[in-house]
């Protein structure tokens, strides 16, 4: 009778209806309390309802009635999984992989990297911000995880969504992210994953990208290195820039963009590029548009948009600016990074790009 209802149990358990198959087992056992394949059957019943603790319970009792049987182990590591203790998810696997076959231990050791992997996943979850090395552009920088493979990240203004990947069974831990952008040149394949190592501590998360070239780095520091404060980006606010009158912040703002312009055009990607010099290219314009981003935050996009506006072929210019050798100057910064072409200047597509 017992096993008729186990098998009872099985049959519910295929059709997807977990309920029925957790009242079949239990009535089973009833019987025949020594099962400890129903237990591990019920176990995963459990799991299957969100039942986590029910599920660890049986998949402990289907241990002890068979200390050699495999699939406890990994019934026992879900269940913990999903109660998220992660390092007793990694003792019960390593002590199953040490009593169990080869195969079976095999088969363990990819639960293994499973918990690993959503361990440092579930570490990574939320919001965090840094700003990046002056080599990289001196940036400030959020990242939000969302799931297990989903992030958004938050750079002068834009928000990108892209893909992540862990591997928590490397030392230091790898973390690929691939986001996806509509400023590839036609033809173009669309970027690799960018290679991290990354950690977590008191501190915070440690991140270490590429620099120069794009090889993963197996140490924290160095260009790369960025160190991430959990919670979101705070919006900057200059008191003393609100104290000026406004043809003081015009005037101020206009001489902080000419500053952050070029003393030469910007040189356009080619396929023909090396990988250092298509580097170099954008590095170029990334520190740039970090300069830009930087004055729009600290004066408003309204009045730099002023500002830039004041530079266009026939514009009068607004007051505090107009009839100065900045303005000139901010002119001729336009003309030399342009090439001539005032329809859209530099400066107003790195605005336009980091609203």
């Amino acid at each position: 009778m017992s096993a008729a209802l186990k098998d009872e149990g099985n049959a519910c358990f295929k059709k997807g209806d977990y309920e029925a198959a957790v009242k079949a087992y239990t009535e089973s056992l009833e019987l025949d309390p020594a099962q400890h394949l129903c237990y591990s059957n019920r176990s995963a019943a459990y799991l299957k309802l969100h039942h986590s603790a029910e599920a660890l319970v049986d998949a402990q009792k289907c241990l002890e009635l068979a200390p050699d049987f495999a699939k406890g182990y990994s019934r026992q590591a879900a269940a913990l999984q999903e109660l998220e203790r992660w390092e007793e998810a990694i003792d019960i696997c390593e002590k199953g992989m040490a009593k169990c076959s080869k195969a079976d231990a095999d088969t363990l050791g990819k639960t293994l990297v499973e918990v690993k992997n959503r361990q440092f996943t579930a570490q990574l979850q939320g919001s965090w911000h840094g700003k990046v090395t002056e080599q990289l552009g001196g940036y400030d920088q959020e990242m939000q995880f969302l799931d297990h493979c989903q992030v958004r990240v938050q750079v002068l203004g834009r928000s990108i969504m892209g893909q992540f990947r862990v591997d928590a069974t490397k030392d230091p831990k790898h973390l690929d992210i691939q986001v996806t952008s509509e400023e590839i040149p036609p033809g173009y394949p669309p970027p690799p994953p960018v290679p991290y190592i990354a950690k977590v501590d008191q501190q915070g998360l440690h991140l270490c990208c590429p620099y120069m070239k794009m090889e993963r780095p197996d140490h924290f520091g160095g260009e790369g290195y960025c160190l991430m404060t959990k919670g979101v980006m705070e919006n900057a606010s200059d008191e003393a820039i609100k104290r000026l009158s406004k043809e003081e912040q015009v005037f101020m703002c206009a001489k902080e963009v000419i500053a952050a312009f070029l003393d030469r055009k910007f040189e356009e990607m080619s396929q023909q590029d090396t990988e250092e010099a298509t580097r170099e290219k954008v590095m170029a314009q990334v520190k740039f548009e970090t300069s830009i981003y930087k004055v729009q935050q600290k004066f408003g996009e309204e009045l730099m948009k002023e500002v830039l506006d004041s530079a266009k072929p026939g514009a009068v210019g607004v007051k505090g600016l107009a009839g100065t050798p900045e303005l000139e100057e901010l002119k001729a910064k336009i003309q030399m990074m342009d090439g001539g072409d005032h329809t859209e200047p530099p400066a107003a597509q790195a605005a336009q790009a980091a609203q």
